[in-house]
């Protein structure tokens, strides 16, 4: 499997976890916010787009410089850690849901929490502007991204941050597919020839 199919790969993942991403905000608006249902997408989405942002990156490493990179690696620790935490939300809405209306959360969550929201939120911010500085993908869903951090503070927004982190995450997975089949065809093409 060559780096061109990797990528592709992670593109669809990326597609995959934004779509899950997005999908826990009519999950929270039906069963409400830490439902086993909204907490169950929200895991499914922070692991695929964990793996995404690896193919997002990789299909335009050269473009992005030290901007991207910094919001990358920074994505890249923030998401993991994200993940474990609402893994760990899901497994006490499922068998503890007592602990989640605590007011002081269990110390790991405490911990955690204020570096990954640092991290991610940060990291989104800079995705965004690397992409608008870059031009490696569309400006809509740049901007989406970088004002997804922002839009988490805004009341009667709140609620629909996630699709402003979501939608970004599956434009960009069809753009970097669309591109990485434009390389596999341009490969062909310059095999035949030399085979030829």
């Amino acid at each position: 499997m060559n780096l061109n199919k990797v990528i592709r790969l992670l593109a669809i993942f990326s597609i995959i976890g934004g779509f899950f991403r997005a999908l826990m905000c009519p999950l929270a608006l039906v069963w409400g916010m830490n439902s086993p249902q909204e907490l169950t997408a929200g895991v499914l989405g922070t692991l695929f787009m964990g793996l995404g942002i690896f193919g997002l990156y990789f299909s335009a490493q050269k473009e992005f410089g030290k901007l991207g990179f910094t919001g990358f690696i920074l994505y890249a620790i923030g998401n993991f850690i994200l993940m474990g935490m609402v893994f760990t939300s899901l497994v006490f809405a499922v068998y503890d849901p007592k602990v989640l209306q605590m007011d002081m959360p269990p110390l790991p969550i405490l911990v955690a929490s204020p570096f990954m929201m640092v991290t991610v939120m940060l990291s989104m911010i800079l995705l965004g502007i690397a992409v608008l500085k870059t031009k490696v993908f569309s400006t809509v869903p740049a901007i989406l991204l970088a004002l997804a951090p922002i839009l988490n503070f805004i009341p009667f927004v709140t609620d629909f941050s996630v699709l402003a982190w979501g939608v970004p995450f599956m434009w960009f997975g069809v753009e970097v597919l669309k591109k990485s089949r434009g390389r596999e065809v341009v490969e062909n093409l310059s095999s035949e020839n030399r085979n030829l």
